[in-house]
């Protein structure tokens, strides 16, 4: 192995680390003992089958067809059928770094030993990720009961028979053995590489999503009594007393009220940051499962010598955690719309309407309210839950479905949504403390404004902001706001690169 490769061990993955390898295209291997698993996993298989033992999928068929029984002698060749029969997704292609995580996942979930694959073929899987490589997957297919599509499309690339992307040559053709393909197809490795990603980004953007509410609360003349340690003692989740915290080092305790009472968008903004926050982590540990956890059908025990029938591929704990967590990132992007519209109206001391710097009739930063008004609706869409749907597919054998692939993938939108949600968030309050003259009067809270006003044009004059939103869209998604707020130093932070 490489110096510096990111193992994988089957027993301690997280989206960090998977953002690692399939985003950062750091090299990995698998430990010594996720392979010793694997081969003792396959080394059971071999033996039921030896002995005439039914193992579904491996000497059967598979769904709405398990009562048919394969020959021994075909059970290659089997396998590679089904590879091609389940190749049947369809839609606009996954991004490179989401199939680029379904491999990081697999190869993790196998180092778990549940399931058994020929290691030939694990290796050549872990061989392609090392290369740069990227299978060619299918968007639309998977219904959270395993994504045995897009899966399908990642045996055929190992084989040869499918598509990569990427500028390295294609990996010779791997070998198959009897059973492989029932075992790459028994996970939910796709849905879990998209999810992995978009967490990934989610935890980056929410350590920038506080400081820049901290900024609007400034340049709103928020009363930091909501702030007060006994208020979040009175209802103390977690979340909420640690985003409290957050936004006292932000914001200090000595901001005089400017209202008889602030509005909701300034009064609760621990309450509701706080949900994300809480949700937050309870996704973290469902993928601290998810991402670690030995989902084939059957499932092979080795210590027994038994091959145990499994649901464990059902995405439902995973759809029911990211459906939470995108309602509760609409809740939030719907207070920070609020905090924008509440800087634009010019009812707060010292701040012009729209935050204009022009003679009257200037509109100043009046469109970037319908900005966010339209990156929330999309929001508001992304947000419905998927779990209350189902679905009864192959003869009735699979009568329930998670659609857990479906709330990853909103997942993935609603994070760019909240991007441009916060991004108009940040550009407005900026311009308002400008406008003001006002900054943070805590030292934590002045370096988020340092950072991010060097990063931003100056000029408040009329003219066009898409620029100022790309900008700030780019320094949310670095977590160079976060970092500041938390006192860290980003090391080789580059600069926001501008559009042409």
């Amino acid at each position: 192995m490489a110096a510096g490769s990111l193992p994988l061990d089957g027993r301690r993955l997280t989206p960090a680390r998977v953002a690692r390898i399939a985003i950062g295209y750091e090299p990995t291997h698998l430990t010594r003992r996720a392979l010793e698993r694997n081969r003792e996993a396959v080394a059971t298989a071999h033996r039921l089958l030896a002995d005439g033992i039914v193992v579904y999928g491996r000497n059967t068929g598979v769904g709405g067809l398990l009562d048919d029984d394969v020959a021994s002698a075909s059970a290659s060749e089997h396998s590679r059928r089904l590879l091609r029969s389940h190749a049947s997704g369809t839609g606009s292609l996954l991004s490179a770094e989401v199939a680029r995580a379904t491999l990081v996942v697999r190869a993790n979930q196998l180092g778990a030993g549940g399931g058994g694959i020929e290691p030939r073929l694990l290796q050549a899987l872990v061989g392609a990720l090392n290369a740069g490589l990227a299978p060619a997957l299918h968007e639309i297919g998977s219904l959270g009961i395993g994504d045995v599509t897009s899966l399908a499309e990642v045996g055929l690339a190992l084989l040869g028979e499918g598509r990569w992307l990427g500028d390295a040559p294609s990996p010779p053709p791997a070998p198959i053995g009897a059973g492989d393909a029932i075992v790459l197809m028994s996970s939910n490795a796709a849905t879990l590489g998209e999810a992995a990603v978009a967490t990934h980004r989610l935890d980056m953007v929410l350590r920038s999503a506080e400081a820049v509410a901290a900024l609007a609360f400034v340049a709103a003349r928020g009363d930091p009594v909501v702030l007060d340690e006994r208020v979040q003692a009175a209802r103390p989740h977690p979340g909420q007393g640690a985003v409290a915290r957050h936004l006292r080092e932000l914001i200090g305790t000595g901001l005089p009220p400017v209202r008889r009472q602030d509005p909701l968008c300034l009064r609760c903004l621990p309450q509701v940051h706080g949900a994300v926050r809480d949700a937050h982590t309870d996704l973290g540990g469902v993928l601290a499962v998810e991402l670690n956890a030995a989902g084939e059908n059957p499932l092979l025990d080795a210590r027994s010598g038994e091959a145990l029938t499994s649901g464990n591929f059902h995405g439902a704990p995973l759809t029911l955690s990211l459906d939470q967590v995108r309602a509760a990132i609409a809740q939030t992007a719907s207070q920070a719309v609020q905090r924008v519209s509440l800087l634009l109206d010019g009812r707060t001391p010292g701040l012009p309407p729209f935050l204009a710097a022009d003679e009257p009739g200037s509109s100043g930063a009046m469109m970037l309210e319908w900005t966010a008004h339209a990156a929330l609706a999309e929001l508001r869409a992304t947000a419905a839950p998927v779990v209350v749907g189902s679905s009864v597919v192959s003869r009735g054998q699979e009568d329930h479905v998670s659609s857990a692939s479906q709330a990853a993938r909103q997942l993935s939108r609603t994070v760019e949504r909240y991007v441009t949600v916060l991004a108009v968030e940040l550009v407005v309050a900026i311009r308002a403390l400008r406008l003001a003259g006002v900054e943070p009067p805590t030292d934590a809270g002045r370096e988020v404004a340092r950072i991010a006003s060097e990063e931003l044009p100056s000029d408040l004059h009329d003219r066009e902001l898409s620029t100022d939103l790309h900008v700030a869209g780019e320094l949310l998604r670095s977590g160079a706001l976060g970092s500041a707020a938390l006192g860290v130093t980003p090391r080789g932070r580059q600069a926001v690169v501008r559009p042409d």
